[in-house]
């Protein structure tokens, strides 16, 4: 059973420890520029104290979350652990920062990572433009969502 709730400044270690370990999962490959202690402050100092984070968990245990920046319409973060993945937890995930942001999403993902992109292509996200990861360097894919428009003819 997955509950999904809202981040306390407690979570904070086991967050950024889900986060920086599927990071690498996904990108073993890419050697990433930053130290965990940055992606720890990141996390704290940006991304936490501008966004709202929603984890969720199975058996107690943080197995995702997400994170949206509400003001700029932006799904800043969103990872399952490998383990928990094709479960419906990313997608549980990805429907509270729709909640959050009614009107529109966007974001933004490594190309490299095809399994996210067809995931946000699955649950309606258009490709928009390709950029450069600010922090990592590696090419980047902008994706935008909005809801479709019930139309009266």
């Amino acid at each position: 059973m997955v509950t999904i709730r809202l981040y306390q400044l407690d979570d904070l270690e086991d967050t950024v420890q889900l986060w920086y370990r599927t990071w690498h999962e996904t990108f073993s490959h890419i050697k990433h520029p930053q130290p965990y202690s940055l992606w720890k402050a990141r996390f704290r100092d940006d991304l936490a104290a501008r966004g709202d984070v929603w984890l969720a968990e199975v058996e107690n245990q943080i197995v995702g979350f997400v994170v949206v920046i509400k003001q700029e319409q932006w799904l800043s973060q969103l990872f399952v652990d490998a383990t928990y993945q094709n479960q419906g937890i990313g997608s549980a995930l990805l429907d509270k920062a729709k909640a959050i942001c009614p009107q529109a999403l966007e974001l933004h993902t490594l190309q490299a990572n095809i399994r996210a992109c067809a995931f946000y292509e699955r649950h309606g996200f258009k490709v928009g433009k390709l950029s450069i990861n600010k922090i990592n360097g590696q090419p980047n894919v902008e994706y935008y969502w909005i809801p479709e428009c019930d139309r009266f003819d």
